[in-house]
């Protein structure tokens, strides 16, 4: 089963959104881009969830909804951690399922993740083109980088006596 282990929004000032998810909710900061400032954007977590606070209109960051058009800020895209990227590509395909239209940027991560987060996420738009995250590994690894990190376990429910 996948798991959500990852949401992005954008915004227009990501190092001041951040302070509020920091100030209100005890979010966790993993790192910025760039470093000093997280003028491109702010990395957070709550031990499990990755997520990331996007600098809206950075290249990388495509606009939302049909035909990527939307002038909206917000919750940006949901990112699925599956056992196998592979498959679900694969499965996503015979779906035709399209793939979010992003130019090439060039644009290489720098930073103490940079390694960690080199993973490539499958980007696809799902239904009412909502974008959608797919990768099997790397949001873990950069969260236990910069906090401790927690494991979802199911409930056993209990049985009436």
């Amino acid at each position: 089963m996948a798991r959500i282990k990852h949401i992005a929004l954008v915004t227009d000032d990501p190092a001041k959104t951040a302070e509020f998810y920091k100030r209100f909710f005890g979010l966790t900061e993993l790192y910025r881009k760039p470093d000093e400032s997280g003028s491109k954007g702010v990395w957070l977590s709550d031990g499990y969830i990755y997520f990331a606070i996007l600098k809206y209109g950075e290249p990388g960051v495509p606009k939302l909804g049909p035909g990527q058009a939307s002038e909206l800020r917000g919750i940006h895209h949901i990112g699925f951690q599956v056992e196998d990227q592979e498959a679900t590509a694969k499965a996503l395909a015979e779906a035709n399922v399209q793939p979010v239209p992003i130019p090439p940027s060039g644009e290489r991560q720098e930073g103490p993740v940079a390694g960690l987060n080199r993973a490539v996420n499958l980007k696809i738009l799902g239904p009412d083109a909502v974008q959608i995250d797919v990768r099997s590994r790397g949001w873990d690894e950069a969260i236990g980088f910069a906090m401790q990190r927690y494991e979802l376990t199911p409930v056993v429910a209990e049985q009436p006596e």
